[in-house]
């Protein structure tokens, strides 16, 4: 039996990608589009920053944030948030969480060879000058390293 195919032979069109997938999920999918719209005026720039994620689950609304400002931020809107989603027609969200998550590009950044600089003879004699008048002798050999850097250890 050929798949695809018809009685007449004829391969038939492709199922939509929609078919494969559960009612819902699509339902799911659907409400959270529309929280996210419903949300836009007040949580535009998060949105279009991508700063943020929203999450529709039964009567809760989840928002993971990619810092900590913009945690801090929503936590202070969560009564206009629901407030907005309310007026919006989303009566059932009673309750709306800020969680903080990492983002999409948590991985370390690759470290590249920093560009050679110099300190002017000027600044490394202030250094040593300062280094000399501190009583803390840890702080005072932090600040002749730095007086000492990139000469090559002299």
């Amino acid at each position: 039996m050929k798949r695809n195919a018809d009685e007449s032979g004829r391969r038939s069109a492709p199922r939509p990608l929609a078919g494969f997938i559960d009612p819902a999920w699509r339902m799911r999918s659907r409400s959270d589009a529309g929280i996210r719209r419903a949300l836009e005026g007040l949580l535009g720039p998060f949105l279009e920053q991508r700063r943020i994620d929203l999450t529709a689950t039964g009567n809760n609304l989840v928002i993971a944030c990619r810092d900590r400002g913009c945690a801090t931020e929503l936590r202070f809107l969560q009564r206009e948030i629901r407030k907005t989603l309310h007026a919006s027609g989303y009566p059932g969200i009673e309750q709306v969480r800020v969680v903080l998550a990492l983002p999409d590009a948590a991985l370390p950044e690759a470290v590249t060879p920093g560009t050679q600089r110099t300190i002017p003879e000027t600044a490394r004699q202030a250094l040593r000058t300062a280094a000399d008048g501190i009583a803390d002798q840890r702080l005072a050999d932090a600040l002749l390293r730095l007086a000492r850097a990139g000469l090559g250890g002299s």
